[in-house]
């Protein structure tokens, strides 16, 4: 019995090296059209994966501007008021500007990232080989000045704008 399942053990063994090679060099032939369909595949999922980030990310800027809208209308219905009533507002004004200005930043800093995610998904495979990292690693770049950005826009707001509401509600207007 023990010479039986040894005896079956050899035939498996040389049947297995001996089939090897005769697999091997039928795939190698079938193995390289698969090995571009698999690519090709992948690389329709990486596609679709990158158009479904810039739409989450568009979707984020979209609250991110209506956010700062209303909170910059907000600010901007105080300021007339209290400008009504005869304070000194030009400090509030000028760090106003800058807080737009630095939104103006953010927008464009927002685009470029956009446009980078775009550039990525419009390669075919083939480009995608040669360029897909470098592209990758710029577009992680623009993301992190993009969060940079949006973390500058909430600080300056609520350490310097408010600061300046604070400093006029203590101030006494200039016609009284």
């Amino acid at each position: 019995m023990k010479r039986a399942s040894i005896m079956v053990g050899m035939v498996a063994l040389l049947l297995t090296i001996s089939i090897a090679p005769a697999l091997a060099q039928e795939g190698q032939s079938g193995g390289e059209g698969r090995l571009q369909e698999r690519l090709q595949e992948r690389w329709e999922f990486v596609q679709k994966r990158i158009e479904l980030i810039i739409t989450r990310f568009n979707n984020n800027q979209q609250r991110h501007r209506e956010t700062y809208e209303r909170v910059k209308a907000a600010v901007e219905e105080f300021l007339e008021k209290m400008k009504a009533k005869g304070y000194d507002v030009s400090k509030l004004e000028r760090d106003l500007a800058t807080w737009e200005g630095m939104f103006e930043g953010f927008a464009r800093d927002y685009r470029a990232f956009i446009e980078e995610l775009e550039k990525i998904a419009a390669l075919s495979p083939e480009q995608a080989q040669g360029s897909f990292y470098s592209l990758l690693r710029e577009a992680r770049r623009l993301l992190q000045a993009v969060r940079q950005d949006a973390v500058e826009i909430r600080l300056f707001y609520q350490q310097t704008i408010r600061a300046d509401i604070q400093e006029l509600r203590g101030q006494l207007p200039e016609s009284a």
